[in-house]
């Protein structure tokens, strides 16, 4: 068998059809959200592909609709596997829900079937990561706190600000936050924004810059320095260290 020959000549049925890959930053960023727990980004996610065909365009895996489809499903149920393992779900349930949901799809009898289990593999795991991080968590103010910080990541938080949206006492939000969760809001803050940053740098070919903007920093050069005291590298030497690398164990 002649997979070069095969493989160029894919290549070039292509791009005579116009035909091209989910772009990879698109792809990243739906698993992050997804191993991040934030749910109301992933309904956003899904509420825009309800709404109709995207541009984006998947591989053709097979001649059966069906079965382009479920594999598809199969390699994005493996993919939300392991990024939820590397933020921290445990291994043994990552891999269990994933066989008990590759299960499901190879049952599945339609197109639109399949499409709902996306939708609910996806959902379920986002929705045990973020529950993961409520776990040591007591007050309902402290869970409240922790679902508007994840869900407003990128701006620039502070415990005033939060505490107003929330409509609690500053002071109060603080020493509960501290008690309940073993650091302050601030540090939680920093912690939360260093690793996306973290996960960008690992994934993406976003520069320091547009990684700052993102993230709500004052400034590039206030990200490479927090950055640093956090991780002992720059971004740049980080992304050196661990392009591509997540899966293997280099962090």
């Amino acid at each position: 068998m002649d997979i070069e020959k095969e493989l160029q000549k894919q290549l070039l049925n292509e791009r005579e059809s116009d035909i091209f890959r989910n772009s990879y930053d698109r792809e990243i960023r739906f698993y992050d959200i997804i191993s991040s727990g934030d749910s109301d980004l992933l309904n956003a996610f899904f509420e825009e592909l309800d709404k109709g065909p995207s541009d984006n365009r998947q591989g053709v895996l097979s001649d059966s609709e069906l079965a382009n489809q479920k594999y598809h499903s199969v390699i994005m149920t493996a993919l939300i596997s392991r990024f939820c393992i590397e933020a921290g779900m445990d291994i043994s349930v990552s891999y269990s829900l994933s066989d008990i949901f590759i299960r499901k799809i190879d049952k599945a009898k339609s197109v639109d079937e399949v499409w709902e289990l996306q939708k609910l593999i996806a959902s379920e795991y986002c929705t045990r990561m973020r529950n993961s991080v409520k776990k040591a968590v007591v007050s309902r103010h402290v869970v409240l706190a922790i679902d508007y910080i994840r869900t407003n990541i990128r701006e620039n938080l502070t415990v005033e600000y939060i505490a107003s949206a929330l409509s609690l006492n500053p002071s109060y939000l603080s020493k509960l936050f501290k008690q309940e969760m073993g650091r302050s809001i601030s540090t939680y803050i920093r912690d939360q924004k260093i690793d996306i940053a973290k996960n960008m740098l690992r994934h993406l070919d976003e520069s320091s810059l547009s990684i700052a903007n993102y993230l709500g920093f004052s400034s590039q050069s206030h990200f490479i320095q927090v950055f640093k005291k956090e991780t002992g590298m720059t971004p740049e030497e980080y992304r050196k260290k661990n392009y591509h690398q997540s899966w293997m164990g280099k962090e």
